[in-house]
């Protein structure tokens, strides 16, 4: 698994990137990476950066709570992101990516006890990208729901086109 990963960053560096998301959901989708785990392949992709001699922007992501519905989301997860965001930071990441985490004072909490720059996924109009820059989030992103969007307004295009309306 770690010479995959180095050889990996190594091929996304030659082409050009200097920056990346490693996430540590499984394959599968079903559960996580160990920390360990995570880290160790965390490691290798900083090692294969240090070895390219490029500043690569490694973003580790965590879906903590993206395995969870946002109903459930709690300290307890909260306390699980930040050993995360402590030991990947460790391990050599740039920044921490928690997709899916939405509750205003769990996203500031999380900015304020992290050692690593938050990045966080818009998933719904709440908190907006002013609100989350107000929690101390230092990245917005908006993953597939624009690109979502655009295709649905398409279908109903199309739709609307083939019905003659």
């Amino acid at each position: 698994m770690v010479s995959e990963v180095k050889q990996n960053i190594l091929q996304v560096i030659d082409h050009g990137a200097v920056g990346v998301n490693i996430e540590d959901q499984l394959p599968t989708g079903l559960g996580l990476y160990s920390v360990e785990e995570q880290c160790t392949r965390l490691s290798a992709a900083r090692e294969a950066a240090e070895q390219a001699g490029i500043p690569l922007f490694i973003n580790a992501r965590t879906d903590i709570f993206l395995q969870h519905a946002p109903e459930h989301h709690n300290h307890s997860l909260l306390e699980e992101a930040l050993i995360r965001s402590s030991q990947y930071a460790d391990a050599g990441a740039s920044g921490l990516f928690v997709p899916g985490l939405q509750d205003h004072q769990l996203i500031q909490e999380l900015c304020e006890r992290s050692s690593l720059p938050i990045n966080i996924m818009v998933t719904s109009p709440e908190p907006s990208p002013k609100q989350l820059a107000a929690l101390g989030v230092a990245r917005v992103s908006y993953g597939p729901y624009p690109y979502l969007q655009a295709m649905e307004h398409l279908k109903e295009l199309g739709r609307s086109i083939l019905s003659g309306n």
